[in-house]
């Protein structure tokens, strides 16, 4: 009897699991996986970590390549990601294209197509008293060429990372700071190739807030340099599972999304 009940929680358990899969796909975000703004960083989400968001997406955050008939638009993309364990993030996104449908000039503009796309990030250096973490990683992580001429193809977001994250408490007050290289493959996003970076700053919660089950979690001040130009945002973790991020993309462009996190307890 205890055996079919362990076997009847498992497969309930693993149920669950797809229910939830199922319902992040059906949602719409940016990338999927932990970072800033349009930065990566070196921090990485609880183990076990799922997360299902939806993003509004300005023309002054996609890159240069993104454009219909000439002109950069703003659009909308969605992902799915997963911490499976403390050292390696998962995700696959999705970003809306704007195009004639059916791909005929004579036919209405709208977002019929989408650019689609898988994301990996590892962590083999956490962070230390005197050190800081180390993340490697890759998004779109399809054909790799070192240099990819043009704006043809769909390597929209594809680039190689490498990034380091420090955490200093100051009374407190929680002041991250975030350092990345980036190395895009195609030569339409040169531009963007090269240092970036940001800092973070946690303001000192009460002790009520501090409670791992409280209402609101880690409110976030980002400033970031992403190769181009200066963004700033905030983001919140809203009951433990609504995490909003808005952001200001070189001080004009507006940028935000919704995004549910839930942790499964190993």
């Amino acid at each position: 009897m205890k055996r079919s009940t362990t076997i009847i929680r498992t497969r309930s358990a693993l149920l669950a699991i797809m229910l939830l899969l199922t319902t992040m796909l059906s949602a719409q975000n940016y990338h999927g996986t932990t970072g800033l703004l349009q930065v990566p960083n070196a921090e990485m989400g609880p183990a076990g970590t799922f997360r299902g968001s939806a993003s509004f997406l300005h023309k002054a955050f996609t890159p240069d390549q993104l454009q219909r008939d000439g002109d950069k638009y703003n659009t909308f993309g969605y992902a799915i990601g997963l911490t499976a364990f403390r050292w390696i993030e998962i995700s696959y996104a999705a970003t809306l294209l704007y195009m004639h449908k059916n791909g005929k000039k004579d036919e209405p503009l709208g977002y019929y197509n989408e650019d689609r796309h898988m994301n990996v990030k590892v962590n083999p250096l956490y962070e230390g008293r005197w050190w800081p973490a180390i993340a490697l990683g890759m998004d779109d992580i399809g054909r790799f060429k070192l240099i990819k001429s043009g704006a043809s193809g769909n390597n929209y977001f594809q680039n190689l990372y490498i990034a380091a994250t420090k955490h200093f408490d100051i009374k407190g007050f929680e002041l991250g700071v975030h350092v990345a290289y980036r190395y895009y493959s195609s030569n339409a996003n040169s531009n963007r190739r090269g240092v970036a970076g940001g800092i973070t700053f946690v303001p000192r919660l009460g002790e009520s807030l501090r409670n791992p089950r409280a209402w609101l979690q880690r409110p976030r001040l980002i400033v970031e340099w992403d190769g181009i130009g200066v963004n700033v945002g905030a983001d919140v973790l809203l009951w433990r599972h609504l995490f909003v991020q808005a952001s200001l993309i070189h001080g004009y462009g507006f940028t935000g999304g919704l995004s549910y996190h839930y942790t499964i307890p190993f």
